[in-house]
């Protein structure tokens, strides 16, 4: 009866490991996503800061590698010369990792608070000083010039049911090239497909 008990019990314990097991895994890249992972992962967004208020659209797509890692790029260009928005072009690339979010997001792959590192490489205005003394007047000047550098930036990502995407983030880069600054922010909003 004792054996017959201890059997029973090993039995239990067993099926019990067996269900209770982690998730099956599938692999994408070297990175694993759990069997029951969304099967939308890319995204496409469109800051509306700074193409609102900067004449700056910039588009972003972005994969969701895992359930809080993300790899994407961005790419704006200004369409009115005249603004005040530092940048004339710029890709961005990135990679974002998530964590953090209300108990909602925890069960979001790629959604909520995130920390993100960057590289860009643009075309920047920048303000350069050319002194001419005619009739005693001094004359500056507005320069262009091409820049490259790495940055860092936080945000926040809502996912909704429908798959559509919030974002918030806040940011800077370090131009290495003018050694100077790069802006990273925005207010986007885009789908996740």
């Amino acid at each position: 009866i004792f054996m017959k008990k201890i059997t029973i019990f090993l039995a239990a314990v067993l099926i019990s490991f067996s269900a209770f097991s982690q998730k099956r895994t599938r692999s994408f890249m070297g990175w694993h996503l759990a069997k029951d992972a969304p099967a939308k992962l890319n995204e496409v967004k469109l800051n509306l800061g700074t193409s609102i208020f900067a004449l700056y659209p910039e588009f972003s797509y972005e994969r969701i590698i895992s359930e809080d890692f993300g790899l994407g790029a961005s790419a704006g260009i200004a369409l009115d010369s005249g603004s005040d928005y530092p940048m004339n072009f710029a890709f961005t690339p990135y990679a974002r990792w998530y964590f953090g979010g209300n108990a909602n997001n925890l069960q979001k792959y790629g959604a909520g608070f995130f920390i993100e590192a960057n590289g860009s490489l643009f075309s920047t205005k920048f303000a350069k000083e050319i002194n001419y003394y005619e009739n005693s007047t001094i004359t500056h000047n507005n320069g262009d010039g091409f820049g490259a550098g790495l940055g860092v930036g936080v945000g926040w990502k809502y996912l909704s049911r429908n798959n559509w995407v919030g974002e918030f983030l806040l940011g800077v880069g370090r131009d290495f090239v003018n050694d100077d600054a790069y802006p990273r922010v925005g207010i986007t909003i885009g789908k996740r497909f």
